[in-house]
């Protein structure tokens, strides 16, 4: 994953993801094609930052259906930590 947005999803810096994306619209789709291990997605997800993942699901809602290296959806990891807005935001960006 790219280094500047890595920092942003560990962050929860929606600001940062704008830029980013301004910057290389293709970035989400680069991510899935190459199988990175974990997606910005979920990383904002485990950490709680509902706002940076509403941002990323507007632009890229398929990024929900990916797994990580270890088999989980952001989802898995969401509900893992208890960030029930998150699940709500995932379980809606998925039923779409």
């Amino acid at each position: 994953m790219d280094g500047r947005l890595s920092e942003a999803s560990l962050q929860g810096n929606v600001e940062l993801l704008q830029q980013i994306l301004d910057e290389d619209p293709l970035i989400l789709d680069k991510i899935i094609v190459l199988c990175i291990s974990q997606t910005p997605l979920h990383t904002a997800s485990m950490l709680g930052h509902l706002n940076f993942v509403k941002e990323l699901l507007n632009r890229k809602p398929e990024l929900a259906a990916e797994l990580d290296s270890n088999g989980c959806s952001p989802l898995h990891l969401a509900a893992a930590k208890g960030h029930l807005d998150i699940v709500k935001e995932l379980l809606s960006a998925d039923s779409e």
